[in-house]
């Protein structure tokens, strides 16, 4: 593996939400300025509706989460839930 590749274990959560098209605006936001990310769950958030149980989640390499989450807040993304 190069020094250029990230291991896919090492994502972390920026985004959470029950509204799959937030996510997929903050992904392509992200995507925009050159931050790779992925949506988890989003059919399952889908598939549920507007119920809480199942938000599709934003996730990006943990080295990028710093700068990623910095972008979001700066776009008016709220990051994850503590």
């Amino acid at each position: 593996m190069s020094n250029q590749e990230h291991d896919p274990a090492e994502l972390v959560e920026v985004l959470a939400s029950i509204d799959s098209m937030q996510v997929r605006m903050a992904h392509d936001m992200l995507a925009s300025e050159g931050i790779e990310s992925f949506i988890f769950d989003e059919e399952s958030s889908r598939m549920l509706g507007s119920t809480a149980a199942v938000p599709a989640r934003l996730m990006v390499h943990a080295d990028l989460h710093d700068d990623a989450l910095k972008m979001l807040k700066d776009l008016g993304f709220e990051g994850p839930q503590s």
